[in-house]
């Protein structure tokens, strides 16, 4: 895995926003597209990045969507993103994705112009092609059709196969690197579901405990 560049797994010419974009903008952008990150570019240049957990941090403490028309974009986002250059190779990915405690990678050439970006999701599709069925047979990588998404039977296959590997006292990096992202992504969906009840239970007591519980379980994580 360690020789394979960057460019095999990358989005190319990633859906951006602007800074001065308002928040409700980048939020339409994110639920039209599908996607979960958006760079923040300006004449080419990245200068940040916003991410849907940003909007969702900002909805938990205005408690009013209609308030984000108001806000800009380069007032919430992450001003200094890590970032890949163009000849890193997926040890890199894993490596900062695993040590960052986020989801994605802006790819940037010199001067620090935006040339694609990596999220945990692309790194665990690309693993997942390296895993073993449960009959010992490789899965044979080819391009993604477009708007196709790994199947839940495929993450369950896999996971399978890598938690057996590691109980067996094989140690292989790509079944290390995608039970982590998959573990990583799970408490991540667990912050989503109890924010998003938090906002509806109207700021309920419960609900905000048990926000804060998922959200330390993350933090934990992230740094074991």
């Amino acid at each position: 895995m360690r020789d394979l560049a960057i460019n095999r797994i990358m989005t190319t010419d990633p859906t951006t926003v602007g800074p001065g974009d308002s928040v409700a903008t980048a939020k339409q952008l994110l639920e039209s597209e599908g996607i979960h990150h958006l760079p923040v570019v300006e004449d080419g240049i990245l200068v940040g990045i916003l991410s849907s957990s940003d909007l969702l941090k900002l909805h938990v403490l205005r408690g009013r969507s209609e308030a984000l028309s108001a806000i800009k974009v380069k007032q919430v986002m992450e001003t200094d993103p890590v970032t890949l250059g163009v000849f890193a190779d997926l040890i890199d990915v894993a490596t900062k994705l695993g040590e960052g405690g986020f989801h994605a990678l802006p790819v940037v050439e010199a001067d620090n112009v935006l040339v694609g970006i990596v999220t945990s999701t692309d790194l665990i599709n690309h693993v997942l092609m390296q895993v073993p069925r449960g009959d010992g047979t490789l899965r044979e990588e080819q391009a993604p059709e477009p708007g196709r998404r790994v199947s839940d039977a495929e993450i369950t296959s896999a996971l399978h196969s890598a938690r057996e590997t590691m109980r067996n006292g094989i140690y292989d990096r790509d079944a290390e690197v995608f039970l982590h992202l998959c573990e990583q992504n799970r408490l991540l969906k667990e912050v989503s579901h109890a924010a998003e009840l938090y906002m509806r239970s109207g700021h309920g007591e419960h609900e905000h405990s048990v926000l804060v519980k998922s959200l330390a379980d993350l933090q934990r994580f992230g740094s074991d």
